[in-house]
């Protein structure tokens, strides 16, 4: 009994140390992607060339192509054939590994289809509709993840952007009613992808409920939430809100609460 107890102790141990050596591993090379994003987002000069740098220094193909994401938004932004960056783009790398989809790639991954959302608002934008149909075809070729929020999402806010027959809008309502149930998800970032999905409600001037319409305010007081309004073209409509009226709204919320209180009491 010993010996298999302390076999078992040993192979825990061997275990967590593989572990512990593949996430600081994944932490260099996210580190880096990380940076990158961050100066996308802030529109920094610089932006443009510490992303090619990153994809010709990194050697795992997986971060290379999160670095491509990026990249493809850069050059639509500076108006740059991105013929060439489309081609080498391998959403597989991101997704699968040894050669099969992995359901722990695509949880890890998630984050990556934020910027697929902006790059596809940027095609948008500036009428690149080869670049959103390129991307839906990349993901056409992946029908593993069709189980996943993140991939309806994409497939949803495609049809919006390019007005087809339905324009996706079934599925963004379902998402704000809670449709994500059934398919598998990230809990941590539900939020975000709903603020997507009712971002891209109010481009297809579909109605909605005025809870999801206010969010819609704080969601363009971020960075993402900003980039993605605007180019949508939605943004002016429903511009960040100050401190000041940041309050009020929340003091008007409170109100109505006890208003409501008040009135189940009767």
């Amino acid at each position: 009994m010993e010996i298999i107890f302390f076999a078992a102790m040993f192979c825990l141990l061997v275990y967590v140390m593989y572990r512990n050596v593949t996430l600081i591993a994944r932490y260099r090379h996210n580190k880096e992607y990380i940076e990158c994003y961050k100066e996308l987002l802030a529109e920094s000069d610089t932006a443009y060339d510490r992303i090619c740098s990153y994809i010709e220094n990194e050697k795992e193909a997986e971060f290379q192509n999160k670095g491509r994401i990026l990249k493809l938004y850069e050059q639509m932004l500076r108006g740059e054939d991105t013929s060439d960056t489309m081609n080498d783009l391998d959403l597989k790398a991101v997704f699968f590994r040894k050669g099969k989809y992995s359901r722990a790639m695509a949880a890890t991954n998630t984050d990556v289809f934020v910027w697929l959302y902006l790059d596809m608002a940027k095609a948008r934008r500036l009428s690149k509709f080869d670049v959103l149909d390129a991307l839906k075809e990349k993901f056409d070729a992946i029908p593993e993840m069709e189980n996943r929020v993140e991939y309806q999402l994409l497939k949803a806010i495609y049809n919006a952007l390019c007005e087809k027959e339905d324009a996706g809008v079934e599925v963004l309502s379902s998402m704000l009613d809670g449709g994500f149930a059934k398919y598998e998800y990230e809990k941590n970032l539900i939020g975000l992808f709903k603020r997507f999905a009712s971002s891209t409600l109010a481009y297809s001037g579909e109605p909605m409920e005025d809870y999801y319409k206010e969010d819609l305010h704080s969601f363009a007081g971020t960075q993402i939430g900003k980039t993605y309004m605007r180019d949508l073209e939605i943004l002016e409509k429903y511009p960040p809100r100050t401190p000041k009226e940041e309050e009020k709204e929340e003091i008007k919320e409170e109100v109505s609460q006890e208003e409501t209180k008040e009135e189940d009491k009767d």
